[in-house]
């Protein structure tokens, strides 16, 4: 087996995070890491506003909400895209995508090179996003 066919992992040492510890973790932050490694990352998030349109061409995100509500719009489309920086791009609006609401419990896996935008329907969203670079 060569280091390409290896499923995505990150060095790390045992850790235990309680829910109110995962609630506290993101007080007054929209951010806080768990595990960041060169092929996988895990963080706890908090939006008090609707995201950006965006799209991330090396990594496949997964969502698992915590709390709140939110519409996930998705595409292969997007207006007015632009890049940020290499293999991160951002737009106007998701274009001819579906759109998905998600509650706390709900998971959501983004493939790489997917367009998405998260619009708030509740005054918080709290999630754990994982993150795993696409082999390649």
């Amino acid at each position: 087996m060569c280091s390409s066919d290896l499923p995505a992992r990150a060095d790390f040492t045992f850790k235990h995070i309680t829910a109110a510890e995962a609630a506290q973790a993101v007080a007054g932050k929209t951010a806080s890491p768990i595990v960041d490694g060169p092929q996988f990352n895990m963080s706890f998030h908090k939006r008090v506003e609707s995201s950006h349109v965006e799209r991330h061409m090396g990594w496949d995100e997964e969502l698992v909400i915590q709390e709140g509500d939110v519409l996930l719009n998705y595409g292969d489309t997007a207006s007015n895209p632009h890049e940020t920086s290499p293999g991160e791009f951002n737009a106007d609006a998701v274009t001819g995508g579906k759109s998905l609401m998600l509650h706390a419990g709900d998971v959501v896996i983004l493939p790489a090179g997917t367009w998405h935008h998260q619009v708030l329907k509740s005054p918080v969203m709290r999630y754990i996003l994982f993150k795993t670079r696409k082999p390649g």
